[in-house]
């Protein structure tokens, strides 16, 4: 699992980590009884606070999609597979609220769209 974080953007970091934790475990990608990378560990990799982890892995541990395993760190949850399936709707559902937002101030016509979408889902998903 990889974290990106930006420091310039208007998303807290604590918030950035956990949404991308999040979107991992939601999709798989983080498999149930995997351990999180170890705070010390994060924090140092993005180069934060371990506070700022902590913060981000305790409000997983508070939404039921981690625990905290004395010996191994944070664990993934099994996830229900419904519970997961609804919430990446509610992140394409948002993804395509921004899309509509910046195709309509970068004047990008539906046509458009919908020629880039196509192209993008026939792409290979690890370019």
């Amino acid at each position: 699992m990889r974290v990106v974080i930006s420091t310039s953007a208007s998303v807290p970091i604590y918030e950035q980590i956990k949404t991308q934790v999040r979107a991992a475990i939601l999709s798989g990608q983080a498999s149930a009884g995997s351990s999180l990378p170890s705070l010390r560990q994060l924090a140092a990799d993005l180069r934060v606070s371990v506070i700022t982890v902590t913060r981000a892995y305790n409000d997983l541990v508070a939404e039921g999609l981690v625990h905290n395993e004395h010996g191994r760190g944070f664990v993934v949850q099994d996830v229900d597979p419904v519970i997961a399936a609804e919430a990446l709707e509610k992140r394409v559902d948002a993804a395509l609220i921004e899309l509509r937002l910046a195709a309509r101030h970068a004047r990008i016509d539906i046509d458009d769209i919908h020629r880039r979408l196509d192209e993008a889902w026939r792409s290979d998903p690890d370019d």
